[in-house]
């Protein structure tokens, strides 16, 4: 039986098996479990001595590999099978989203993280061949994961401002992600988060640092998952609302049976160490999506952050304008009192969700108002900074059309808000 071990920092806390059948068991070690600091991966794998096995194992270690085209990917280059869950991991589970890193038994984190320094020639590269995944490197090799359907790679940025990509299980402290240029139908999708993300700080909304980088065509983003110590760079535990829930991530969506904001609304709930705050900061979330046209925003782009023995709502992430692509879905993730067509998204559906979610329609109402009225105060000088870096005529253009699009969701937004205020 094959086996990868789970570490936190230094500490070997379990061990993911794979039966000759392919099935995967995950167990906690007994020393773990026996210090005052044992945490479960997630509550669908509680802390226990017997071992769990079944469909929660697998879709919390699935839901920590890539997606779609990129796993494709990845599995072809490894000869690896993109179903194999295991093998990837023993791969590439080195560097994952949350405090954890899987290395193959026998292993152990090194007493010094260790990192390879390369430059900006070296990422554009592996962006070109392979990804963003440096596969090329030998020796104890880069063994990043990150979830989704995008290119992206983990990097260490230093002091000095030197890039550094992590080796065996030293973890990153930002993430890369360029355009898609091998989908010309979604051009311009560095751009395009970089300019929502950053609306989305400029009207106060939690999020991570994001900064376009011209010199890549790219978006960077500093890890929410990591913290600076001074004894170094610290993981940070988080799950996202599928593997909270123990959902494949192949129905992430609520459209093929995948969570629905109900319940997303109740994991949280049940979940989080500020129950009240979180309720509001998630309905501010999905009334920004659709002010901003975003109709990605499906359960893996929700996460609860565990820091310091208290559990939160983790800072946003993965916003994108996806309206201005024509090939793209125009249906919202979710349905908001049974519809998901924004522009059919009247008021009396929002009553309904309040209904669903247990909060006054007056509420929502209210978090509607204040969210489309700061996007259209914040959305001039955020698209105006974005123009001053970028260098060439599709970018300008993107903003351009993002910014249309935003304008024309929240003042749709905005509007129906206001006539419910009036009615109320």
């Amino acid at each position: 039986m094959k086996q990868l071990d789970v570490f936190m920092g230094a500490d070997q806390i379990g061990y993911l098996r794979e039966r000759d059948d392919g099935v995967l068991i995950f167990g906690y070690n007994s020393a773990w479990l026996a210090t005052g600091q044992a945490a479960a991966l997630s509550p669908e794998l509680p802390l226990s001595r017997q071992e769990h096995v079944g469909q929660a194992v697998a879709a919390y270690f699935d839901n920590l590999l890539p997606e779609g085209s990129v796993r494709d990917f990845i599995a072809r280059v490894e000869h690896i099978s993109p179903n194999n869950v295991f093998g990837l991991l023993e791969r590439f589970g080195g560097d994952t989203a949350s405090a954890f890193s899987l290395l193959p038994q026998g292993q152990t984190p090194s007493a010094e993280p260790r990192y390879l320094p390369v430059s900006l020639e070296d990422i554009r590269e592996w962006f070109a061949t392979s990804r963003g995944i440096p596969l090329n490197i030998t020796g104890e090799q880069a063994r990043m994961s990150l979830s989704g359907a995008q290119d992206k790679m983990t990097i260490f940025i230093g002091k000095d401002g030197g890039m550094a990509i992590p080796l065996g299980s030293a973890p990153s402290s930002h993430i890369i992600k360029p355009s898609m240029g091998y989908q010309s139908q979604i051009p311009q999708t560095a751009i395009n988060e970089a300019l929502v993300m950053s609306l989305a700080r400029a009207i106060k909304l939690d999020v991570p640092d994001v900064r376009f980088m011209p010199e890549l065509d790219a978006v960077l983003i500093s890890r929410y998952d990591r913290e600076i110590t001074p004894e170094g760079l610290r993981r940070l535990h988080q799950n996202d609302l599928c593997q909270i829930m123990g959902v494949p991530s192949q129905r992430k969506y609520e459209s093929e049976g995948g969570p629905s904001l109900k319940a997303c609304m109740d994991a949280i709930m049940q979940h989080s160490s500020q129950p009240a705050l979180d309720k509001k900061r998630m309905i501010e979330w999905v009334a920004f999506n659709l002010a901003v046209g975003n109709m990605d925003s499906h359960a893996k782009n929700v996460s609860l952050l565990v820091a310091d023995g208290r559990t939160r709502l983790a800072p946003f992430y993965d916003m994108v304008c996806t309206t201005v692509y024509p090939n793209l879905s125009k249906k919202f993730a979710f349905r908001i009192g049974d519809e998901n067509r924004p522009g059919w998204i009247m008021n009396r559906h929002w009553e309904r969700f309040a209904s669903d979610i247990d909060v006054k329609p007056q509420l929502i109402t209210k978090i509607r108002l204040d969210i489309s009225e700061r996007i259209e105060s914040a959305l001039p000088e955020v698209c105006d900074a974005l123009r001053q870096v970028v260098d060439h005529a599709e970018g300008l253009t993107m903003i351009d059309r993002v910014e249309a699009e935003a304008r024309r969701s929240a003042g749709q937004l905005r509007a129906r808000a206001t006539a419910a205020a009036v009615r109320a």
